[in-house]
């Protein structure tokens, strides 16, 4: 019972880091408004590294329910593009973390931000521009340039997450 109150004190706690994140980095200038550093996957990662990945999972999927709810795109296309992005590269970073002695925080956000950014594009050409041939030398650049800001994004989270120092304590016994 204690550790259910204390468990959910946290996840609240994180789901709100996740979201004042998400709230901050909309006054980050950006090259493309849609862009985002991907500080929210801050919490992420701390919740990952210091509990599980339930939780993790469960701040992704309440810190992007509540974002809908709050800015009115509840089941909008941007709603579904930010769940289905955010899912794989959550999934992609558990995955990870399951090798986390020999990969860095850096690495792994690295990978997740790559993740996020191709699914996104995936998701976007499929709901708004499926009759647009991404074969052109514009589109072509545009798809190549956003997917290196998406790991540019990573590392500076990474750093981020790196420098906290959230590394899980090992349990003696």
């Amino acid at each position: 019972m204690i550790m259910r109150d204390k468990r959910r004190r946290y996840l609240t706690a994180f789901v709100l880091l996740a979201l004042y994140l998400s709230l901050i980095e909309t006054l980050i200038p950006k090259p493309f408004p849609w862009m985002k550093l991907g500080l929210a996957n801050i919490a992420t990662i701390i919740a990952l590294e210091k509990f599980d990945r339930k939780m993790a999972i469960e701040i992704l999927l309440l810190r992007i329910f509540i974002q809908g709810m709050m800015l009115g795109t509840l089941f909008s296309p941007s709603f579904i593009i930010s769940l289905t992005s955010g899912g794989a590269s959550t999934l992609l970073t558990i995955l990870l973390f399951r090798y986390r002695e020999n990969l860095s925080l850096i690495a792994i956000c690295i990978s997740g931000a790559f993740i996020h950014n191709l699914t996104q594009l995936i998701v976007v050409y499929f709901l708004l521009f499926r009759n647009i041939s991404i074969m052109s030398k514009s589109i072509f650049i545009f798809i190549w340039g956003f997917l290196f800001m998406g790991c540019i994004s990573g590392l500076i989270t990474g750093y981020i997450c790196e420098r906290l120092q959230i590394r899980r304590e090992r349990r003696k016994g």
